[in-house]
């Protein structure tokens, strides 16, 4: 933002201080009804941007519900204890899912190189690929009884779960909001800055320059803040904690391994 507030502010002074003139413009009301019109356009981009922050978050939250389920219900059924090789997919899959959703390939390569039948080959659906050796797991525990069914069933229809959830998160990660959308946001905010002396120097005289300032770091925020929201799985500030997320479903199939 500083670049642009500089800017900003050698453009008010120039206008304020070498073209005075202008002042008998009096396009303050036109500036009043654009106000009202840009206030409604940022107002709709912070909240598709949000929409979609906030998504993300809900798909999350249901990822680490059915992470835990699928740990539980396996370690109630089969005793997770006796099973390392699935302790270890589970605690792999929410990283797996992070790295793909981020395109980090080095970290996906790390991550699935024990599973690979071929160390070179590249997986082109990382998060499938996993999900798929775990169906494999626990279809190694049907052996015909009822009861056996019905508990591979019930986790099965958890691991189901837990992709749909992926498809929302890759959904939003795969549909960007239309580039053009943001522009014309852009567009907008630039042409208020533009017209703001012309509509208020008669006014303020030279308190437009820091009333300019005030207002620009304010709006320019919100856009900056909607672009971060809009891509809630990257690592920006303001995107969503998965390494943290990841961390925590970690954590709790590692504590549902140990109880005992």
């Amino acid at each position: 933002l500083l670049p642009i507030m500089v800017i900003i502010t050698l453009y008010e002074f120039i206008i304020g201080f070498f073209f005075p003139h202008i002042a008998r413009l009096k396009i303050g009301q036109f500036h009043i009804i654009f106000s009202f019109i840009l206030t409604i356009i940022i107002s709709f981009r912070v909240n598709v941007s949000y929409n979609r922050w906030w998504e993300g978050r809900t798909l999350w939250g249901a990822i680490v519900n059915n992470c835990r389920n699928i740990t539980l219900r396996f370690d109630v059924y089969f005793d997770l204890k006796k099973h390392p090789e699935f302790l270890d997919l589970m605690q792999k899959f929410p990283a797996v899912v992070t790295a793909n959703l981020r395109q980090n390939q080095l970290m996906l390569d790390e991550l699935l190189f024990s599973l690979k039948t071929d160390k070179q080959a590249l997986i082109a659906q990382p998060v499938v690929f996993l999900a798929h050796h775990i169906y494999a797991y626990i279809h190694k525990f049907r052996d015909g009884s009822i009861e056996r069914m019905q508990q591979c069933a019930l986790i099965e229809s958890n691991i189901a779960n837990l992709m749909d959830m992926i498809g929302g998160c890759e959904r939003i990660a795969k549909t960007p909001v239309p580039p053009a959308f943001a522009f014309f946001v852009k567009q907008a905010l630039l042409f208020y800055v533009l017209m703001f002396p012309f509509g208020w120097l008669d006014t303020f005289g030279l308190l437009i320059i820091p009333m300019m300032l005030m207002m620009i770091y304010v709006l320019l925020g919100l856009e900056i803040l909607s672009e971060e929201l809009e891509e809630p799985f990257l690592a920006w500030d303001n995107g969503l904690k998965l390494d943290t997320i990841t961390q925590t479903i970690q954590a709790n199939i590692e504590q549902i391994g140990q109880h005992n």
